[in-house]
């Protein structure tokens, strides 16, 4: 083939290429096998219609935040602050006992704040306003009462209940003459078996208090039934179901055999 004969072809197919390419621009469409370049963004590069879009990924679902567990004081000064206001009475039969609430001071608690926690519970249809023999009402500061519901740090809970022949080891609370201690650290904190802390205060002031109103300690009747709220549920069930209430239902006292001295 002479030189001149391939120079001619090759111009050929030049010419062919360049209307190839010319074509391809206007039409917009690329021939089959066409290929995209790999440095076109993905965004560019596929687009589907609105109803063949695939659907977002869904998002991650939030892990759950857990709030750090409250600091308990483990001293206060051994002073307490009683609460300023009264409450209506709760409960319309049998003997009307006037009580207070004080807080230790350094407890961080508001004596105000705890009254109206003790009077929810007290006033609660299940609690022990539901046998129809006490009723309560809570007094101001300085007038007549005949129980005082304390608040009070581990240490001066120590204090207090042995000089009433009880040992609380710096975890438990007690009741000793006229008065009611709670322990700031199990108010603040429950117990690892109990459905929540506010229930646990539910039971230990039902508890307590019922202490106050004459009752000892029960134990667990069987496995699986309520636990008596005179039962020493702060040290553990006994096989039975966590119960704050003396009434749970609002009209039968859960009882169990007396605990053992």
């Amino acid at each position: 083939m002479g030189r001149r004969t391939g120079l001619l072809i090759a111009a050929a197919c030049a010419l062919l290429a360049g209307s190839l390419l010319i074509w391809y621009t206007l039409s917009g469409s690329a021939p089959t096998g066409a290929f995209v370049a790999d440095d076109a963004p993905s965004s560019a590069a596929v687009e589907f219609p609105v109803s063949e879009r695939p659907s977002p990924p869904a998002s991650a679902p939030a892990s759950p935040t857990r709030s750090a567990p409250p600091t308990v004081p483990a001293h206060g000064n051994g002073k307490f602050d009683l609460a300023a206001s009264g409450g209506e009475r709760v409960g319309t039969a049998g003997h009307l006992v006037h009580y207070v609430v004080a807080t230790e001071q350094g407890s961080g608690v508001d004596p105000e704040v705890f009254a109206a926690a003790v009077q929810q519970t007290l006033g609660d249809a299940r609690s022990w306003i539901a046998g129809g023999r006490f009723s309560f009402q809570r007094v101001p500061a300085g007038s007549a009462s005949e129980l005082t519901v304390h608040l009070a740090t581990p240490s001066t809970t120590d204090s207090m209940c042995a000089r009433r022949g009880v040992r609380t080891k710096g975890e438990v609370s007690c009741r000793g003459g006229r008065d009611v201690i709670v322990n700031l650290k199990r108010w603040l904190l429950g117990v690892a078996w109990y459905p929540s802390v506010a229930e646990y205060r539910h039971m230990v002031v039902n508890h307590e208090v019922g202490h106050f109103l004459g009752n000892g300690h029960a134990v667990c009747p069987r496995k699986g039934a309520p636990a008596p709220v005179m039962a020493r549920q702060s040290f553990g069930l006994e096989g039975c179901v966590a119960n704050a209430w003396p009434y749970p239902d609002g009209k039968t006292f859960v009882t169990g055999p007396p605990a053992p001295r």
